[in-house]
């Protein structure tokens, strides 16, 4: 990457406002294609494999610039093809693009060349605002580091076969959250305190209790503060009291995208909280 300028060196660039999900201006797509151009044209390796990115835009090209691509174009796929396609596509085609491009590199590449793609992308990303960044081969909403981390260390966790359950249901909040065009916060709200409330079961060794039941008896009622029952014990009230997340929705939405992130953080902290309070 190009070394910092001056402005960036001494902490002056001004931090972008955040951006609605379809924000994706022209220069943020040329700034992208060149990126992705640069790094496979200039791969660091010999020994890697080319990157046939021209059999992977076929298919956009026949939507978005209607026309059949040829199989051998002139001058290179470069020369029009893959930039006019990134340029014209839909923002939801932009992603979907960028994480099949990613999903090639981890394939023919390995991780470590998937994780410096992916840093490049996200420096644009988030020079500009834009409220996505490449994780791990997803286009995934763009979170606070820390509720990043805290995150990302929940879904590591529930891997242990023992948490397979709340592993699933985790793992569809944060897909709920991601979901494009429109992010679905009810369910993103119901399943991220679902997992939780089945964390805590599973600790418990009961199977199907509430978590307002289980959070006062053992070991919960004694092994936690009542002060910190008592806020657990609100978010799960706040999933029953929220239309479509907890009970049937028969009006607008009450359970806006800020909501839904909170949540969802709110939850990984407190499974991280159950089983590093009540190891087995």
């Amino acid at each position: 990457m190009a070394e910092p300028l001056f402005s960036e060196r001494q902490g002056l660039v001004p931090q972008p406002e955040p951006q609605t999900d379809d924000y994706l201006p022209g220069w943020v797509r040329e700034a992208v294609t060149n990126e992705i151009r640069n790094f496979v044209e200039n791969k660091p390796s010999g020994r890697l494999p080319n990157l046939d990115l021209y059999s992977l835009f076929r298919p956009y090209i026949w939507q978005v610039l209607n026309r059949e691509p040829p199989r051998n174009p002139m001058g290179g796929p470069w020369a029009m093809y893959i930039p006019r396609t990134l340029a014209q596509c839909s923002w939801g085609q932009f992603y979907d693009v960028l994480e099949q491009i990613a999903e090639l590199i981890n394939q023919q590449w390995g991780k470590e060349y998937l994780s410096a793609f992916s840093e490049k992308i996200n420096a644009i990303l988030a020079r500009d605002g834009i409220p996505w960044s490449l994780e791990q081969g997803r286009v995934t909403r763009t979170l606070n580091p820390q509720v990043a981390k805290q995150i990302e260390e929940v879904q590591t966790l529930l891997t242990n076969p023992r948490f397979e359950g709340p592993d699933e249901q985790f793992g569809k909040a944060v897909e709920y959250l991601n979901k494009r065009p429109e992010p679905d916060e009810e369910n993103c709200v119901k399943d991220a305190v679902g997992a939780m409330e089945a964390v805590a079961n599973i600790i418990a060794g009961t199977s199907g209790v509430q978590l307002n039941t289980l959070l006062i008896r053992e070991p919960f009622s004694s092994g936690i503060h009542p002060t910190i029952r008592q806020a657990i014990n609100k978010i799960y009230a706040y999933r029953g009291a929220a239309p479509g997340a907890g009970h049937g929705q028969v009006g607008p939405s009450v359970v806006s995208l800020a909501e839904a992130m909170w949540v969802l953080a709110i939850s990984a902290a407190t499974i991280l909280y159950f089983v590093q309070k009540f190891p087995q």
